[in-house]
């Protein structure tokens, strides 16, 4: 038998030609879309590397809200670390112990040197005659003394202060201010103690008073006054105080000399007693 044969309708030339074309025009679209969507990822990448650098050549064209809270590393000398005063020491010298050991008494001396020559009329100590005593007379070092007990001496103020001048790094050299911690006596925070700043512009006589607590960005307690947008020169005052207005702590002296690598007075208060 012979096998059916399927016979497949013949294309003419000119519907071959029409199809050629039109997947040419298909393939032509598609690389006009594919380098249109490179052209415009390549200007983008350029146009947010020129937003990069001109950032990092301006700072302060982004507005502080939308800057990102930075970890600050505190690099502090090694006279900076808290160290505990002698005046916070309670626990009294062993010498410092009554002994209660009375006087000599007065009684006369019953061997005297060969070398000594005896005065013409000896007295005891006590006002009473006896034996004549030698004419060598005892060392201080002889006679013990009845020591009391003594008690520490506490500082007037609660609070002691140290001071270091450093550039701010938070803000750069395009910042002039003051700021610190307040810390207790085991060298943890202390918030919402009063920090008191004055002296030349802009803070003037009349000074500000903000509580501590209120930078976190120098740590819990951290505190800031800001002087400037740029290096100050001038002399400042910064002391702590209570409700009332009494000092809790020596006024720290503070001046600058627009220097920028020391544009930042950093001050670390901390609790004695």
């Amino acid at each position: 038998m012979a096998k059916n044969r399927i016979r497949l309708p013949n294309l003419s030339r000119a519907d071959r030609t029409v199809d050629s074309d039109e997947m040419a025009a298909v393939k032509k679209d598609r690389t006009q879309l594919f380098n249109q969507l490179a052209l415009l990822f390549l200007v983008m990448t350029a146009i947010l590397l020129a937003c990069y650098a001109l950032i990092l050549a301006v700072p302060n064209l982004v507005p502080a809200q939308l800057r990102p809270v930075a970890q600050v590393t505190i690099i502090l000398p090694a006279t900076a670390a808290p160290s505990i005063t002698p005046t916070s020491t309670r626990t009294p010298h062993p010498t410092n112990t009554p002994t209660n050991t009375p006087l000599p008494s007065p009684t006369a001396t019953e061997t005297v040197p060969p070398t000594s020559t005896p005065l013409p009329s000896p007295t005891l100590v006590g006002g009473r005659k006896g034996t004549p005593q030698s004419s060598q007379t005892p060392t201080p070092t002889s006679t013990p003394t009845v020591a009391g007990t003594a008690t520490p001496t506490k500082s007037p103020l609660n609070y002691t202060a140290d001071l270091t001048y450093q550039r701010a790094q938070l803000y750069g050299t395009s910042w002039a201010g003051i700021a610190g911690l307040v810390l207790d006596p085991d060298l943890k925070h202390q918030q919402n103690i009063d920090v008191r700043a004055w002296g030349d512009p802009p803070l003037g006589l009349d000074g500000q008073t903000l509580p501590s607590g209120t930078f976190v960005q120098y740590g819990l307690s951290g505190w800031q006054f800001t002087l400037g947008d740029k290096p100050m020169s001038g002399k400042w005052h910064v002391q702590l105080i209570d409700e009332k207005g009494s000092p809790l702590s020596p006024v720290v002296n503070i001046e600058m000399n627009g220097d920028p690598s020391s544009n930042l007075a950093y001050i670390i208060f901390e609790q004695n007693h």
